[in-house]
């Protein structure tokens, strides 16, 4: 073992390195325990990526909102987008984004720029033929301790209504936008997500969701046993819950475009049997 391998072997011994679709992730692991944690990847982003337009991609102006590892904007770039611009809050994910898209060979159609609380702020002005995102999604308690800028509210929708705000400002007239997130309902459609889209999106909105879905409670019973929130604030999410009829957490991609209002629920024919499974192969070196 020479000496650039075994300093390589050493900087990644504690973390992840997984392989989905032929594109090599770095990110860290579950167990990692600070707040600016780089989630590693889960079943929403091969739902992403099974999903992705391609045609629609081939020499696109890209606009990722919410980097992470920066798997979907190497996904995309390995498609045929000609340029990414790819916003992140999260100091650490950064330099983990920086350093997949160096180890994919896309580096030179990745620009990687700070995000903001204001979602489109660092764009302003600025229109992309394609904007995707993967948004913060787990509902989470008023107050309570979560990962860097993760908190959603408490239905996971307040990331998501922002983005919905401003598409149609930041997408070109024939542009497309494409967000895969879990959103809150009951146990046949995503409730929530459909009111939040007929309210706020005024063109042609296709929800896609994966056939299984999860029940609310368990969802609440995963914040309780990470001690991400106190049992008070568990519970009253719950009594919320509820109170609205939410039942259920569905995983789903968004398309939408511009145009006419409508709106089309459907559900795909590719099934995750659960939100929280890995499914990209993990590579040991």
């Amino acid at each position: 073992m020479n000496e650039i391998e075994s300093t390589l072997r050493s900087a990644l011994a504690d973390k992840r390195l997984n392989d989905i679709d032929g594109t090599y992730i770095l990110t860290d692991r579950l167990d990692y325990p600070a707040i600016d944690q780089v989630f590693p990847l889960f079943a929403e982003q091969q739902f992403f990526l099974d999903e992705l337009l391609r045609d629609r991609v081939q020499g696109a102006e890209v606009l990722e909102i919410g980097l992470g590892s920066g798997v979907l904007s190497i996904g995309v770039a390995r498609a045929g987008a000609k340029r990414v611009t790819a916003l992140e809050i999260n100091p650490r994910a950064k330099i983990f984004a920086g350093f997949n898209a160096v180890m994919n060979g896309v580096a030179d159609r990745i620009a990687i720029i700070d995000g903001s609380e204001q979602v489109f702020l660092p764009v302003k002005g600025r229109r992309f033929d394609y904007i995707l995102s993967n948004p913060p999604f787990e509902p989470t308690p008023p107050g309570m301790t979560y990962f860097y800028h993760s908190a959603a509210g408490p239905y996971g929708l307040d990331f998501l209504e922002k983005i919905f705000l401003g598409l149609d400002a930041h997408l070109v007239d024939d542009g497309h936008a494409q967000i895969v997130t879990a959103a809150p309902g009951d146990a046949k459609e995503p409730t929530l997500l459909v009111e939040l889209a007929r309210k706020i999106l005024p063109g042609k909105t296709r929800i896609v969701r994966n056939a299984v879905t999860m029940t609310f409670d368990a969802i609440m019973d995963r914040l309780a046993d990470k001690n991400m929130g106190t049992v008070e604030q568990v519970d009253a999410l719950r009594g919320m819950a509820r109170r609205d009829g939410v039942t259920h957490l569905h995983l789903c991609v968004i398309h939408y475009d511009k145009g006419p209002k409508e709106l089309q629920i459907e559900t795909s024919q590719k099934v995750f049997e659960d939100i929280w499974d890995l499914p990209a192969k993990e590579i040991t070196l």
